[in-house]
């Protein structure tokens, strides 16, 4: 996807994951001047659950489920590998894609609506000392008014500026596994989610029409209990017999409120933000967010001689960290009592409705912390 010999633009962005492409998608259709660069050749695997709940999908004006493997409807859910149940809703809840095709898919929409998409090309060097930003990367040297960093959890842009320092990190394995076609058949329309094994994390199965996209969460700290708890997660479903196609960790970034996001002529957008769920681990609907609300900050900075980002900052604060500081309680309280999480969804409709309507966007976290009324002032206390 190497598209120009241009090397001066109004913006570039750096990452073609959900946060760089639909940036990159927005501005093009506001008529801004916009590069995004990708380090590797497109399309790339991306270690990923590759879940993409209804209420991300809502966020875009364009459809994803052709490239949906499956579309889940429902829940099979194990506590330490003997209780267990299963729950359905009569809506959609999750698509499940490969990120490869996924992001190549909003890829191609940011080209089609006008971005300059190059790809195999790894920034090497970022000035943002002098007005404007200088860029160099493998193969060339670029210069923008404004930088954008959509690279992820281990963010080029974020180090080479400073900023993101002393960020908290989750980390999940993931695997894609090749399973009997029987087996298959069992998981239509259902996903899986395995509690108990990784304290402060859990586990999931996500069918993908040939194969399952299998995994554990939790905390850095118990990173050295990940390959045990991927073991006793494949044991509780009876997944055992099954090959490996691939297997991979990734981090997960998550952000506090008043880390800095962003730096003169310069702001970070998804994962790079650490805009990652501290309860689910999920960073999708927040990078596709961040980049939504990046998008007429910029367009209007750039109608200005004065380059200042702080507008961006100051609206995620407002606009996403709320939701997540009280995804911070739920987690926190899930760390210490995953049993009460449990045993509420497998009894409580009411609840479990009430997760649905989350995962479509019907309903916000803080429902959740309402059917969890009698922890209140535990939860209020973990939040902080």
């Amino acid at each position: 996807m190497k598209d120009t010999t241009k090397r001066s633009y109004d913006v570039i962005v750096v990452g073609t994951g959900p946060a760089g492409a639909i940036l990159g998608y927005e501005l093009a259709r506001k008529g801004v001047d916009v590069l995004i660069l990708e380090k590797e050749r497109l399309p790339r695997h991306k270690p990923c659950a590759g879940g993409i709940t209804v209420k991300t999908a809502k966020l875009l004006d364009f459809d994803i489920r052709p490239v949906a493997r499956d579309v889940v409807h429902g829940a099979k859910a194990v506590y330490k590998g003997n209780r267990a149940f299963s729950r359905s809703y009569t809506k959609p809840l999750v698509y499940m894609v490969m990120r490869d095709e996924f992001d190549y898919l909003l890829a191609q929409r940011a080209r089609e609506a006008g971005a300059v998409l190059i790809d195999d090309e790894k920034v090497c060097e970022i000035d943002a000392t002098a007005p404007g930003v200088n860029i160099v990367t493998t193969h060339n040297a670029f210069t923008a008014r404004i930088l954008a960093g959509a690279d992820g959890a281990r963010s080029t842009v974020a180090f080479n500026l400073g900023l993101m320092q002393g960020i908290n990190f989750g980390i999940g394995l993931e695997a894609e596994i090749s399973v009997s076609s029987q087996r298959l058949v069992q998981w239509e329309r259902l996903m899986g989610l395995s509690l108990g094994h990784i304290r402060g994390g859990y586990g999931w199965v996500f069918p993908k029409k040939d194969h399952l996209s299998v995994g554990v969460g939790g905390p850095l700290r118990q990173a050295k209990r990940l390959k045990s708890g991927y073991r006793a997660l494949l044991k509780s479903y009876d997944l055992e017999s099954h090959s490996v196609i691939r297997l991979k960790s990734h981090y997960l970034p998550v952000r506090r409120k008043g880390m800095a996001i962003q730096s003169k002529q310069c702001l970070l957008l998804g994962d790079a933000a650490g805009l990652v769920d501290p309860l689910t681990g999920e960073g999708i609907y927040n990078a596709i967010r961040s980049a939504q609300i990046a998008a007429p900050i910029i367009s209007q900075c750039l109608q200005t001689d004065n380059v200042d980002l702080r507008a961006y900052e100051g609206a995620v604060d407002r606009e996403i960290m709320p939701e997540l500081k009280v995804a911070r309680g739920l987690a926190r309280l899930f760390t210490w009592l995953p049993w009460l999480y449990f045993g509420a969804i497998e009894k409580s409709d009411r609840l479990w409705r009430a997760c649905c309507r989350v995962l479509r966007g019907e309903e916000t976290y803080a429902t959740i912390k309402q059917k969890l009324e009698p922890f209140d002032g535990l939860f209020d206390l973990l939040s902080i």
